[in-house]
């Protein structure tokens, strides 16, 4: 027995050096396409950061971003507790058919947001401003989650959000639950709603508005990508063999002059994503800060801003059918004036897309003004 302990602590003591001098010399990424999101960098030292525990808080998360073989970890760690019949893992829900669900908690910044919105208002008092918060698959598709699964009510955040701001709001939450049966309206793997979704968001949106709205006949729908593993999945790396379907929905004849800060282009779609882990990227390349957007088969002089998260990145191909010209901004990556970006352009309509979901920890809203 006391050969065996000596023999198992010579082989950990191994591993632990091996991954050790293995950590040293791997080379750190920046960003984690599997993730999507920038990893934790090397933490500056202070006496304060020091003693109120925030270096330490930043080094663990450093070197969990940075542990070799993570996502094999990740995802060992996942089937061991699936195993035990856990269905919640780092809040994701293992759901039915396949569907990964975020865990919905109840917001804790919606008063300052509805405050940084509604004095947003009052800065363009004399433009029509209206806002969709989209809810998630958490809400219309809680059918498929674990029988245990507690969520907070994204219908009750959402209601919070509309019956305390003071622009129009337009409610797409029953429009998308009464095609739920139909069409695929969200990613199974990841957190955006898919074309279908989008596509259910911009008919209700040209119902209130009195816009002509293109029927689902109307477009030229293409499959461009069948191995679309998302944001969800990578938290949690379960079921890689169950891949989503990315869809473009495109009329004939369209004809688009797009305008980024960089670079202009005649289409709403990058196909370089659809080769890469981030293939939702392929609308609107991504996240910008600020797109033109002009339809030049339209004759007349209507444009409309619209101020987003990403959920609006599959929105706008669908609604740029519709606008002579649409001024897209992201305000998490565009650090001028809003309000004064519209004086300038002379702009008399606005459209705030976001979805519940990211909503309250969104950044970016906090330049809109």
């Amino acid at each position: 027995m006391e050969k065996l302990n000596k023999y198992i602590s010579i082989t950990i003591s191994l591993i632990i050096i091996t991954f050790s001098i293995w950590f040293i010399l791997i080379d750190k990424k920046e960003f984690s396409e599997n993730e999507f999101r920038y990893l934790e960098k090397w933490p500056t030292l202070t006496f304060d950061s020091f003693f109120e525990g925030e270096y330490i808080k930043n080094l663990e998360s450093y070197f969990t971003d940075h542990f070799p073989l993570r996502d094999n970890f990740v995802a060992l760690k996942t089937k061991v507790y699936y195993d035990l019949g856990q269905r919640l893992i780092n809040n994701v829900y293992i759901a039915n058919d396949n569907f990964l669900i975020n865990k919905f908690d109840k917001p804790q910044n919606s008063d300052k947001i509805i405050d940084i919105l509604n004095k947003f208002q009052a800065n363009n008092k004399d433009i029509n401003i209206e806002m969709i918060i989209s809810p998630t698959s958490t809400s219309i598709y809680s059918n498929l989650l674990p029988s245990d699964s507690i969520n907070y009510s994204e219908k009750d955040a959402i209601d919070y959000y509309y019956n305390n701001l003071n622009i129009n709001t337009i409610d797409i939450y029953n429009a998308l639950l009464e095609q739920k049966e139909n069409y695929q309206l969200f990613y199974k793997t990841d957190h955006h709603w898919t074309t279908y979704g989008a596509y259910f968001a911009y008919k209700k949106y040209c119902e209130v508005n009195n816009i002509e709205c293109y029927s689902i006949e109307d477009f030229n729908i293409e499959l461009v990508s069948n191995e679309f593993l998302g944001t969800t999945y990578s938290k949690i790396f379960w079921n890689k063999d169950s891949k989503d379907e990315i869809y473009a929905f495109n009329l004939n004849n369209s004809n688009f002059t797009v305008e980024y800060l960089n670079k202009t282009t005649n289409s709403l779609y990058n196909n370089e994503y659809l080769n890469k882990k981030d293939k939702y990227s392929y609308f609107l390349d991504n996240n910008q800060p600020l797109i033109k957007i002009t339809n030049n088969n339209i004759k007349n002089d209507n444009e409309i801003l619209i101020i987003k998260d990403s959920y609006a990145n599959t929105f706008i191909p669908l609604l740029a059918n519709n606008y002579k010209k649409i001024h897209v901004i992201d305000p998490r990556y565009y650090n001028l004036s809003i309000s004064e970006y519209i004086k300038e352009n002379n702009i008399n309509n606005v459209l705030l897309l976001y979805n519940i979901n990211n909503i309250d920890n969104d950044l970016g809203i906090l330049n809109i003004k």
